[in-house]
């Protein structure tokens, strides 16, 4: 289950990327696998959140150069998150 605080002054899209994110750094989700489809996210999230914000969220980790999409394939992980800098 995905938890997003809608109180939280951070935009939820942007919580949804970074649990996808966290995800692809941690090995939940490797390189080369899809990522769970927007009706997957919507019901992860409890549907607190629309297909709209789902499809910011994944347009962020695709400007970043995490995922891309393959029509009628879904949205794949093609690389690694940077580090976090403690």
């Amino acid at each position: 289950m995905i938890h997003l605080d809608r109180d939280s002054m951070t935009p939820l899209y942007v919580q949804l990327a970074n649990v996808l994110r966290d995800r692809i750094r941690s090995g939940e989700i490797p390189v080369g696998r899809r990522l769970p489809s927007q009706s997957e996210l919507e019901a992860e999230t409890g549907g607190t959140v629309s297909r709209r914000t789902i499809k910011t969220a994944l347009e962020l980790l695709a400007a970043e150069g995490l995922v891309q999409g393959v029509q009628g394939k879904g949205v794949f992980v093609i690389a690694l998150p940077a580090p976090v800098e403690e």
